[in-house]
């Protein structure tokens, strides 16, 4: 009877031992799987596939958006330019005289000035694109007009309307800082200024070219 005791004892004993010996080989066994998972380096991430079927954009919306500033900016500044080398002659032909010339300017200055103030004001309320093509479609008129003008007294009201319209710079510098960062606003709004210079570079040259066909050729330009 005793000895039935202590062969079960023993036993239970050998078969608690198995277990913790068991339970210590599962315990290292899985330390040395998470040590190894911890060490090995994580494979990158591959970037998704892209989808042949859909094109690649060559230009994004913000890239057409600063090509129609450009574009408008250009266009303004080009008018003018074409036209200063031929204005002289024309003023003579309606019969000004140099002092009428210099009013012709001056007139032009002023309302330029007075354009970029509700231009600017207009573009804040209405949208920067909408007020960009109007200032586009009041320098045609203005050109046209300029170029018809039977008198200097009509000449001079022409060139008023121009100048009323073409305040394109304001409206275009709040049109680049609306979709650009601040990091690239000096860069981008610095190309108007490079515009205007490339315009007033060519253009005088442009339309003493143009005045060979007729003194008011570049008007129509």
């Amino acid at each position: 009877m005793q000895t039935s005791c202590l062969s079960a004892a023993e036993r239970d004993a050998a078969a608690a031992a198995n277990a913790l010996q068991g339970a210590r080989k599962r315990a290292e066994r899985y330390g040395r799987r998470r040590l190894l998972t911890a060490s090995s380096p994580a494979e990158p991430a591959l970037p998704p596939a892209e989808s042949s079927s859909s094109p690649r954009r060559l230009y994004s919306p913000r890239d057409r958006a600063l090509l129609i500033i450009y574009t408008t900016v250009a266009i303004d500044m080009l008018g003018s330019a074409l036209t200063v080398p031929v204005m002289p002659f024309l003023v003579e032909a309606l019969g000004g005289d140099a002092s009428s010339l210099g009013l012709l300017f001056s007139t032009f200055a002023v309302a330029q000035i007075g354009a970029g103030l509700w231009m600017g004001a207009a573009s804040d309320r209405l949208g920067r694109r909408p007020i960009l093509l109007v200032s586009l479609a009041g320098s045609a008129v203005g050109m046209l007009g300029s170029a018809q003008a039977p008198t200097f007294r009509a000449l001079l009201g022409w060139r008023f309307l121009l100048g009323a319209f073409s305040g394109t710079s304001a409206t275009a510098n709040a049109y680049i800082a609306d979709i650009t960062a601040p990091s690239e606003r000096p860069k981008l709004m610095s190309w108007i200024g490079v515009i205007a210079s490339l315009c007033f570079m060519f253009g005088p040259g442009v339309g003493a070219g143009l005045s060979e066909l007729d003194v008011r050729a570049p008007f129509y330009v």
